[in-house]
């Protein structure tokens, strides 16, 4: 693929358009100093973004409306150019964590359904059928051979992490083999980034867990293939201990993880915003590229970024939180 279409060129252009309309750090802050959910829904409005409320009460609805926020962006974004159909990639973390709660809720005898994201390329109703008769035929590989390995995994042990490593590698796969077949080098590295700072995060885990040689099997078991950082690397962080994980991330690629971690006082909800925030830093490399399929993925990640920080903000204030305290928790925008 090369990016230098016309249709790229059109689609790449009116991408530039609605970043514009992105919720930012300006539009988040008057969010949080609205100080009540009823002024933020009225911020909300004025900020561009589309309100569902309940038909019956006028309540505010926060899931779907943020729901309905990114479906937009997706929509957009996948009608940006005849070649945009990749993105799709990004669905598919959806699709793992909804394959995730419909097998642990059916093996347990529990209703799903409020679990599920209603989003993705599998609809949740159709996901809910095939995984009450044990048949995940129709489901796309690799997730297809994943889930039924996982459904028997789980019944067989009742351990909900097998569930969750069987998915997660099967959807990184899935999101790799995607980003390769696009011929797009901008998915590719962000996949494997991507990849990279979640084995990072699990290696990190492990660590202040202190399981010591049992952690190094739990790790081997546990990462991710695929990434740029390859195994030897990682088994050779967590033998170290965490004096050295971050002395020699200080002198890599994820520099900026390791120094925003320690920046922001190293507890492990610190080191998951800087893993995110060292992402965001690649993402917004596409607002530097004038046209192709990158302006597409960053408005594309910007907008899950939007909804995330979106979502912190208003649970925050609901939760009546300092705002100091919800600030330390948003990831930085792409815009």
């Amino acid at each position: 693929m090369s990016g230098q279409s016309e249709g790229w060129i059109y689609g790449s252009i009116r991408i530039r358009a609605l970043e514009n309309r992105l919720v930012g750090k300006a539009g988040l802050e008057r969010l949080l100093e609205a100080g009540t959910m009823a002024r933020c829904v009225g911020v909300l409005r004025e900020l561009g973004v589309e309100v569902i409320t309940q038909p019956e009460t006028g309540a505010f609805l926060r899931e779907p409306t943020l729901v309905n926020r990114l479906r937009a962006a997706y929509r957009e974004a996948l009608s940006a150019a005849e070649d945009a159909d990749f993105l799709k990639l990004w669905l598919y973390p959806y699709d793992c964590n909804n394959i995730k709660a419909a097998i642990k809720c059916f093996r347990r005898g529990v209703d799903a359904r409020e679990l599920l994201f209603d989003f993705g390329t599998v609809e949740a109703e159709r996901l809910l059928h095939m995984v009450g008769h044990d048949d995940f035929s129709e489901l796309p590989s690799p997730f297809r051979e994943a889930a039924a390995e996982a459904s028997e995994a789980f019944a067989r042990t009742a351990n909900p992490q097998w569930v969750d490593l069987i998915l997660d590698r099967a959807c990184y796969r899935a999101m790799l083999y995607a980003a390769e077949q696009s011929g797009v080098d901008f998915a590719v590295r962000l996949v494997r980034e991507k990849m990279d700072l979640t084995n990072l995060m699990i290696c990190l885990r492990l660590l202040r867990m202190g399981e010591g040689e049992a952690g190094r099997g739990m790790l081997e078991n546990a990462l991710l293939e695929g990434g740029t950082l390859p195994p030897g690397y990682l088994t050779d962080l967590y033998e170290g201990g965490e004096t050295a994980f971050w002395e020699r991330l200080a002198y890599s690629e994820y520099r900026s993880f390791a120094l925003r971690t320690g920046e922001a006082g190293g507890s492990l909800t610190a080191a998951e915003t800087a893993a995110d925030n060292h992402w965001m830093q690649r993402i917004r490399e596409a607002r530097l590229i004038p046209y192709g399929a990158p302006p597409l993925i960053g408005y594309l990640l910007g907008s899950e970024y939007e909804v995330r920080n979106l979502r912190i903000v208003m649970a925050g204030v609901e939760a009546g939180l300092p705002a100091q305290t919800v600030r330390e928790r948003i990831r930085e925008s792409y815009v």
